[in-house]
């Protein structure tokens, strides 16, 4: 408390001395002016050889604040004088007092050096054992997202084995080789189906998904034609929006564009694209695909008039397994297909964004480069 009203106490005199200055150099008064600067000129000799100011420095502090607000009024020449020459006499104790404790100085700055040695040698050994610490946590988390991955591949592996077993009994069961099924029997077979369909899909995404974070995920890049992969995916998810009554729009221009990629990658998330379309929108609903040249960039923007969603909502649905609570009332689905979309964009050099609004539907934007010729 006490060296904090010192410092207080300081700053106050500071200023009233920097209002001093200011009103002796507006008013011409010099014999002021030098007063104010003596004093902070002593200020100055006592922080170099001094930790705490020392009594003697308020006296000239004072001093110097009485006879410079008093020059302003009065000539005080002699007093100016006698007041310059103890700061003159005060400096020459300052630097003779310093002079004789020199070897004493040299010795404590001496120790002082020593022990800040010893402690910087000290904490980078503490900051060296926090690193060995950091990483052996660090290998450890590796090696246990190693681990996730092969179970996860692993395991996926073995359900789909399965898997690819039932969907075959189910379909032969369907095509009458067991016999003929009545009506009730045909819808229990057709949810089933339905049901490992679902569930295939899933164990695939997470496949895909995994080869990616692996880095083992392939990409063969060639010139292909924007054109023809929205034609080829408009065709195929054609039956889903007529069993809805949406209307698929397409607009492109009569030029076709071509893009240096992986022609099943984008078809992939284009199909996504549109698939989320169909599915968040209600029936007699539309879906606008278009297609279109921006400056170096090859456009595909996919609108319906669905659900939508909450503008933040807009970031969050790249996230993994993540679903809107609109979208959880309109369709079923893993929460992965818009997550492996973005990353297989990106590693095409593009990028993939929505804009939505709760009730007036959503778009999404998908930006890839433009084929050069080497």
């Amino acid at each position: 408390m006490a060296s904090s009203a010192t410092k207080q106490s300081d700053n106050v005199a500071s200023a009233l001395l920097v209002i001093l200055l200011l009103v002796g150099i507006i008013l011409g008064r010099y014999l002021t002016v030098l007063c104010v600067l003596v004093v902070f000129g002593v200020r100055f000799l006592h922080s170099i050889f001094y930790t705490r100011i020392p009594p003697l420095y308020w006296i000239f502090m004072i001093s110097g604040i009485g006879l410079g607000a008093a020059t302003l009024y009065y000539e005080q020449g002699v007093a100016v004088i006698a007041f310059v020459g103890l700061a003159l006499l005060e400096a020459l104790r300052v630097f003779l007092i310093a002079l004789f404790n020199y070897p004493s100085t040299i010795k404590n700055l001496e120790t002082l050096t020593s022990e800040l040695e010893l402690r910087v040698d000290q904490r980078t050994a503490e900051l060296s054992e926090a690193n060995n610490q950091l990483k052996e946590a660090n290998d450890k988390l590796l090696e246990l997202d190693k681990m996730k991955s092969a179970f996860v591949s692993q395991a996926s592996h073995d359900l789909r084995t399965p898997l690819t077993a039932i969907k075959g009994s189910l379909d032969n069961l369907a095509l009458g080789i067991a016999g003929d099924l009545n009506e009730k029997q045909v819808r229990i077979l057709e949810r089933a189906q339905r049901s490992v369909d679902r569930l295939t899909g899933l164990i695939n995404d997470i496949l895909d998904l995994n080869r990616i974070e692996s880095g083992r995920e392939k990409i063969n890049k060639m010139k292909t034609g924007v054109n023809m992969i929205l034609q080829n995916a408009l065709q195929e998810h054609k039956p889903a929006a007529e069993q809805k009554k949406i209307e698929l729009q397409y607009e492109a221009p009569e030029e076709t564009l071509f893009i240096f990629a992986d022609p099943q990658k984008i078809e992939r998330i284009v199909g996504e694209l549109i698939s989320n379309a169909i599915k968040y929108t209600p029936e007699n609903g539309s879906a606008f695909i278009c297609l279109k040249r921006v400056n170096d960039n090859v456009e595909v923007s996919v609108k319906d008039t669905g659900v939508g969603m909450e503008p933040d909502e807009c970031n969050k649905i790249w996230e993994r397994f993540y679903r809107t609570p609109n979208s959880q009332h309109m369709a079923k689905g893993s929460g992965l297909g818009l997550s492996i979309a973005k990353e297989l964009v990106e590693m095409h050099g593009g990028s993939i964004r929505a804009i939505s609004q709760p009730g007036q539907g959503s778009m999404f934007i998908l930006t890839l480069p433009l084929y050069k010729k080497n």
